[in-house]
């Protein structure tokens, strides 16, 4: 049954913030601060304050005590492509750019046929690169000139030599480390 409608001195009607109803002020609690900032609910529906409303939030500190530039990004491949048709048996490729080429280099070079191809810039002049031995197949022929790269290969370091006292010869080759016997 509902509450009587009926005068009772000092306890007035207030309307409960959360539910829109009417409850008298003996029966209504002050939800404090925080979301609902002094809310007045009926007691049946009063919460304690979140603790999460009493969290203050903290600098975070995020300065580096060493700090250094990003380093500029650097490529160790030197490449480019191929910008007109050579035949079989040509020694000048044309090429977007020589820049990063120089003569000696030893480069390869993608044939029309998907094959690679290795060989030696003898000479640039312009933006054609001048190579020994000649192409054994068409580059630049299919239309896609894109697709014939001239990428720039690692130089092959030479084999180190040494004599030792007795004279036998000391050689590295590929990391490995080789003994000649002394000749007689």
């Amino acid at each position: 049954m509902t509450e009587a409608w009926f005068y009772n001195p000092g306890d007035h009607y207030v309307l409960d913030d959360l539910s829109g109803f009417k409850v008298r002020r003996s029966k209504a609690r002050t939800i404090p601060g925080g979301q609902t900032g002094q809310a007045v609910v009926d007691r049946r529906r009063w919460e304690a304050q979140q603790p999460q409303d009493f969290v203050r939030g903290v600098a975070d500190d995020q300065t580096v005590d060493i700090a250094r530039p990003r380093q500029q990004d650097c490529f160790t491949v030197v490449g480019t492509f191929v910008t007109g048709a050579a035949g079989v048996g040509a020694n000048g490729v044309p090429v977007a750019r020589t820049f990063g080429f120089s003569a000696g280099d030893r480069i390869q070079i993608m044939l029309d046929r998907g094959e690679n191809f290795v060989t030696d810039i003898v000479a640039i002049s312009g933006a054609v690169l001048t190579i020994s031995p000649a192409l054994p197949g068409a580059v630049g022929c299919l239309g896609d000139l894109a697709g014939n790269m001239v990428l720039q290969l690692p130089q092959v370091r030479a084999a180190a030599s040494f004599v030792t006292e007795n004279g036998a010869a000391l050689a590295t080759e590929e990391g490995r480390l080789l003994v000649r016997e002394a000749s007689s």
